[in-house]
């Protein structure tokens, strides 16, 4: 018998407990229906599942109907057996109370297992926006950091806090995984050691000299289904490193997954445990609160979530749907389409982008300042000199004037002479105030003075801006440099090597 199973009976054992005399659940077959169904309006109510103190945090939170049926599926399948199988029932329970149990009582609460629809739809509540997607970089290095080591991270609210590492460092790289693939976090987490190939000729050709690999993944869902996709060199290095580091720490011996438990694993046969997974993303979340653009706080213990953005992504970026399904991992494409978000921005964004006819037939010139306006007009309405702010209406600003360094900072190349005079005017006064600084003290003004410190922030951001635009004039860009299309993936930048301990 399962360890779930042995709760859905602990709860209806707590139930029992509100009788006066429990045995009237095995009385007349004709009442089992409306004994069932009282038990399903005791067990949807959150405080009466809660049966370990760490089951708190579910105290507020409705109870899901799977949740309950698993329980009245429980108890109906325990009385079918007992029914179907009264010798053996007499022997492991007695014959008191059990020989009462008939095939009725088990059909009469079988009867309360509601039917619940198999496919959901999905809309923006299963999506990552780009902006908890640019915070998410800034902040995964603390999970790799050891524990005797802090790391400055700034919050979604934008409290900066100073943090111990959490010393695990697979985690860091399995959930980066699965952003950057869009793999389940079982197809990351029990993948093969082994599990990168060479690509044909072919393919390399067609990637125009780019790196890439075959990323082998644990296909853990549908057998009949590819478990295979291409990858780029982003990938293949977050990959490599976790290869470094299982030789590091598992010395003299074959590992057979990339992901390894750490402790009571001596063969290095075992995968890295999805409950310590599971358990390491939640405290993380709770200590770097990542939100989105709505300010809604997104927990890093979701991880479906990255798997619907990537899906959603590819296809808003014009993916054929069997490009989309073998890419997915899928072996019918209806399924591959349950993953795609209807995300109402992107259905706003393809209208205003269809052409847009008058009554007399003619059509509607949009330019493109006007599509900006459009969809600009819905956010923040905040029109700048040298670009635009995404911030949503409802949201107020709290970074000052330090647009250059903000996520949902956004320019192009219509900016480009608006940024040139910022970046000019800006080393101008960095040279003007640290040579006047070293004419009165004698000495330089120090590179952690708060004030020098956001001039060079502000000074590299511009730098960033431009080098992007003038690279890529035809595309939109976000703060900080991030030459980030309005669809498009979201570039991550890494440091790989800041979590590893320094030897001697």
């Amino acid at each position: 018998m399962s360890q779930e199973r042995m709760r859905c009976f602990a709860r209806f054992d707590r139930w029992l407990e509100t009788f006066t005399d429990p045995l009237d659940v095995l009385g007349d077959p004709a009442h089992a229906v409306q004994l069932a169904a009282a038990f399903r309006r005791w067990d949807a109510d959150p405080a009466n599942r809660l049966l370990r103190q760490n089951e708190q945090r579910f105290a507020g939170q409705p109870v899901h109907p799977r949740l309950v049926n698993d329980d009245l599926r429980a108890v109906a399948e325990l009385f079918a057996f007992v029914a179907a199988n009264p010798a053996e029932a007499r022997q492991v329970l007695g014959p008191n109370p059990w020989s009462r149990v008939t095939d009725a009582h088990a059909a009469g609460w079988f009867r309360q297992v509601s039917r619940i629809p198999h496919q959901r739809e999905l809309n923006d509540e299963h999506y990552v926006d780009d902006h908890a997607l640019a915070q998410i970089p800034a902040a995964l290095p603390l999970l790799g950091l050891s524990r005797d080591e802090d790391m400055l991270i700034t919050r979604g609210d934008g409290q900066q806090v100073t943090a111990c590492g959490f010393d695990d460092p697979q985690a860091m790289r399995m959930i980066l995984l699965q952003i950057l693939t869009g793999r389940r976090s079982s197809e990351i987490r029990t993948s093969r050691f082994d599990c990168l190939s060479p690509v044909p000729d072919r393919a390399v050709d067609a990637a125009e000299g780019e790196q890439i690999a075959r990323f082998h993944y644990a296909q853990s869902k549908i057998d009949i289904a590819p478990d295979n996709i291409l990858v780029d060199a982003e990938v293949v290095a977050v990959i490599e490193e976790q290869r470094h580091w299982v030789r590091d720490h598992f010395p003299g011996i074959t590992p057979r997954h990339l992901f390894l438990q750490r402790t009571g694993n001596r063969q290095g046969d075992k995968p890295y445990p999805s409950g310590t997974y599971n358990w390491m993303l939640r405290e993380f979340s709770k200590l770097v609160k990542i939100n989105d653009s709505k300010g809604k706080p997104v927990g890093l213990s979701h991880t479906h979530r990255f798997r619907h953005t990537k899906l959603t992504r590819l296809a808003e970026l014009g993916l054929p749907v069997h490009v989309l399904m073998r890419y997915a991992g899928h072996a019918t494409p209806s399924m591959t389409m349950h993953y795609v978000a209807a995300r109402q921005e992107h259905a706003e964004q393809a209208f205003l982008a269809t052409a847009k006819l008058r009554a007399d037939g003619t059509q509607v010139a949009f330019s493109r300042d006007d599509h900006d306006s459009l969809h600009l007009f819905d956010r923040a309405d905040r029109f700048m000199p040298h670009g635009w702010c995404q911030l949503p209406p409802l949201q107020t600003c709290d970074k000052g004037n330090a647009c250059l360094t903000c996520s949902v900072f956004v320019t192009d190349a219509s900016h480009q002479t608006a940024l040139q005079r910022q970046l000019a005017e800006t080393e101008a006064l960095i040279n003007r105030s640290t040579t006047a600084f070293q004419e009165r003290h004698g000495r330089p003004m120090p590179k952690d003075n708060v004030w020098l410190m956001q001039r060079r922030a502000e000074h590299a951001a511009l730098t960033k801006l431009l080098d992007t635009i003038r690279s890529k004039p035809g595309r939109a860009v976000q703060g900080a440099g991030c030459g980030t299309a309005p669809t498009g993936p979201v570039p991550l930048t890494l440091d790989l090597d800041r979590h590893r301990r320094t030897r001697p």
